[in-house]
């Protein structure tokens, strides 16, 4: 799982591959200088296009390495990145629209330039534990917010290139299959993003406990308790939304036993902390040794060490546990867009004409 309790294996969930994979598939037909005859030919060849690319979209992300490292990741990033950039500028070149109309060609790239401006600043990216437990609460709060804000930019620009590809059909009288479900890849980032926050703070919680930093540690759980109630407001919003509630359950069951861990660990890290500082302290005094100091000292280092034992039995069972529900809460996800993830791969399901 992520790097939250004893081992650092992180997981490069789903949201990390959508914005990484987006529209890379095109390159078959798109690169190629063509002129179409009718806008049948010219919206067939999109189509089939854009509608591999969301099936092998749905395909990779239901099966992810699961070993996959962020920095890794970030390497593939800057690969995919290259790649966006060249089907960018070969489609300026070479695809010159239906009639020397290139709105639909233009919407697309300007689509595709928003996934390389957010592959570039990190926004996309949902897989950077350890890195955001480096930081302070302040600076996480930032992040998480702007990832957040840059995730619903995206699937905004995301409906204005169907809004483009619709008034481009309109204007060439032709009609697309506009599909009343919701957009499943925007609906399965939302969730995902969730997933990612309280792992992040969670992951932080980890980080302050090794440093027996009580302010931190509180500080976590203050956060930990204001998106748990966060969550369970949103995943409300969401029940809704699909008939399969699998992934919405997941992340309520997941959230609320985060949030548990305050009640478990709260005052057994608190004694701890105490004891170990009064150790620290005992170390520093300067002061003859003699047998007082040597028992108060050795008295004070069998109290820690008791402290630290008791607090330990608990933390450990609760990572054993929280390790079984990241991997079935990542099972889930994966099973919810198998399920649900289903494309239309034909041009009669596309459009139609006057």
């Amino acid at each position: 799982m992520k790097t939250s309790t004893t081992k650092n294996s992180p997981t490069n969930n789903p949201l990390s591959m959508i914005c990484l994979f987006l529209f890379v598939a095109l390159l078959p037909n798109f690169l190629q200088s063509q002129t179409f005859r009718t806008i049948d030919a010219y919206m067939d060849d999109f189509a089939k296009n854009e509608l591999f690319v969301k099936k092998s979209l749905m395909d990779y992300s239901v099966t992810i390495v699961e070993s996959q490292m962020y920095s890794r990741t970030k390497t593939t990033a800057a690969r995919i990145i290259e790649k966006l950039e060249k089907v960018n500028l070969l489609m300026k070149n070479n695809n010159r629209g239906f009639d020397g109309n290139t709105q639909l060609r233009d919407s697309f790239i300007k689509m595709n330039q928003k996934t390389i401006d957010c592959l570039n600043n990190g926004s996309l990216i949902l897989n950077d534990y350890e890195y955001q437990s480096t930081l302070s609460l302040t600076e996480i709060g930032d992040n998480l917010n702007r990832k957040e804000s840059e995730l619903i930019t995206y699937y905004k620009e995301l409906k204005s290139f169907e809004l483009d590809k619709k008034a481009f059909a309109f204007n060439n009288k032709m009609h697309l299959n506009v599909k009343k479900r919701k957009n499943i890849l925007e609906y399965n980032a939302y969730q995902n993003i969730l997933f990612y926050k309280m792992n992040v703070i969670d992951e932080k919680l980890t980080a302050v406990i090794t440093a027996k930093d009580k302010k931190g540690f509180s500080g976590c759980l203050d956060i930990i308790a204001l998106m748990h109630q966060e969550i369970l407001a949103k995943t409300d919003l969401y029940k809704d939304q699909y008939k399969d509630n699998t992934l919405n359950d997941a992340n309520i069951d997941y959230s609320n036993f985060i949030s548990s861990q305050k009640d478990k660990l709260t005052a057994l890290f608190n004694n701890y902390a105490d004891a170990y500082n009064a150790l620290q302290l005992l170390k520093k005094a300067p002061q003859a040794e003699t047998n007082e100091t040597i028992v108060a000292y050795n008295n004070a280092v069998k109290v820690c060490n008791t402290k630290k034992n008791l607090f330990y039995a608990v933390f450990n069972g609760i990572q054993t546990i929280k390790t079984t529900k990241y991997n079935n809460w990542l099972a889930t996800n994966s099973s919810f867009l198998k399920n649900n993830g289903q494309f239309d791969s034909i041009y009669e399901k596309y459009a139609y004409n006057d």
